[in-house]
């Protein structure tokens, strides 16, 4: 079994010339393919024979092919031969591990998701979890016998040590698990650790709508919240891949297990705000379904308490966009796209918290609900767009 080499784990441009000229042309067919030879030269810069070789290698790697021309355009001497992704054999598989739910899903070259499946996250140890986790993954796997899969990433709303493998999830009360080493040991594949929100920004970039901006801020909220900002079609990652929001003031009374109130998380966290709806006699049980079910039939209670949870997020958007001032705010989880009822009152308080000029910045990610799992796999998709000869062993 290989493992992700950590060269490419944690260096961008590791392998070299003939590494970054290989990228170059994967990423010119990704975004305007099918081109010709000459076509990715002109959109690359590199010289043909240096575009031919590298056309040949990723042909021989599964990554492209060539494809009948569709232009229509006859032109004089030897007929040129567009390439194209080879999106029917190589996959990338991604596991998203959340509080109560875990998410997997399998996605080809281009993003799109080939199939997902969700589980309860299971009790018990770090370990013991893992395990049972990569287990349902490796049976999952079994229905595309067809297809090369270049491995898992693995993302969680934790810190990462992704050169060692490790990770910590203070939600979970984990500390320094080696849930690489688990989850290679039990699928036989390379893994790829990430955390959860980072692999959501690595998503827009690559497929969303952060790709065309020159710097993009994506705010996740559902069980926990997290923020990530990209420069230049590149994330920012700090010590243990991800900083924290949890914290971050947005008034209100709710109170927080630091002791203070109105802290982002306890305001916003689904657990959080089906609970509040439970002690207030809006539901008979802490399920967002039902508080949303009761909202939708008129209980100005459970209105009032999801109407709070949109306010508090526009207000945490609003500081964070004038704290990073990006082109673009891009944003993901269920807390919002499950909530499309509500983005009204998110964006008015935003545009009412932000002091920068200009509010039509803001974007729904177009992921949905399968923003975890897209995650997840897209994690892997980058660092194979970045390095495709490191991660294909070339």
């Amino acid at each position: 079994m290989k493992r992700l080499p950590a060269a490419v784990r944690d260096v961008p441009g590791a392998g070299g010339v003939r590494e970054s000229n290989a990228a170059s042309v994967l990423g010119a067919i990704r975004v305007d393919g099918p081109l010709s030879r000459a076509a990715i030269a002109r959109h690359t810069g590199l010289s043909m024979p240096t575009v031919s070789r590298q056309v040949a290698a990723l042909i021989e790697l599964g990554l492209l092919r060539e494809v009948a021309d569709q232009s229509g355009v006859r032109a004089v001497g030897r007929p040129t031969v567009p390439v194209d992704l080879n999106d029917d054999v190589i996959a990338a598989c991604g596991v998203h591990l959340g509080v109560s739910t875990t998410t997997y899903g399998l996605t080809n070259l281009r993003g799109r998701l080939l199939g997902s499946e969700r589980m309860a996250t299971p009790a018990g140890g770090p370990e013991e979890v893992l395990s049972r986790i990569a287990a349902e993954v490796r049976g999952f796997l079994r229905h595309w016998p067809e297809r090369r899969i270049i491995g898992v990433g693995f993302a969680i709303g934790g810190q990462i040590d992704a050169e060692r493998g490790l990770l910590d999830h203070e939600r979970l009360g984990w500390r320094k698990v080696p849930a690489r080493a688990v989850l290679e040991g039990v699928t036989g594949l390379p893994v790829y650790l990430d955390g959860h929100v980072p692999a959501m920004a690595a998503a827009e970039l690559l497929f969303g709508a952060a790709g065309r901006a020159e710097s993009s801020l994506y705010f996740y909220a559902r069980e926990m919240v997290g923020v990530a900002v990209a420069v230049h079609g590149r994330l920012h990652r700090g010590p243990g891949q991800s900083g924290s929001i949890a914290h971050l003031p947005v008034g209100g009374d709710v109170p927080c297990s630091c002791g203070r109130t109105g802290c982002l998380e306890a305001t916003v966290a689904e657990l959080a705000v089906v609970e509040r709806a439970v002690k207030a006699g809006v539901i008979a049980e802490p399920d967002i379904g039902l508080l949303r079910a009761a909202a939708e039939a008129g209980d100005p209670t459970a209105d009032e308490i999801l109407a709070e949870r949109a306010r508090a997020l526009g207000t945490a958007a609003g500081i964070l966009r004038d704290v990073v001032n990006p082109e673009l705010v891009v944003l993901g989880g269920q807390a919002i796209t499950d909530a499309p009822g509500y983005l009204g009152e998110l964006l008015r308080t935003f545009a009412d918290t932000t002091a920068l000029p200009g509010t039509d910045l803001v974007e729904v990610t177009r992921f949905g609900p399968d923003v975890q799992a897209m995650a997840a796999c897209t994690g892997l998709l980058t660092q194979l767009y970045d390095h495709p000869l490191s991660v294909l062993g070339a």
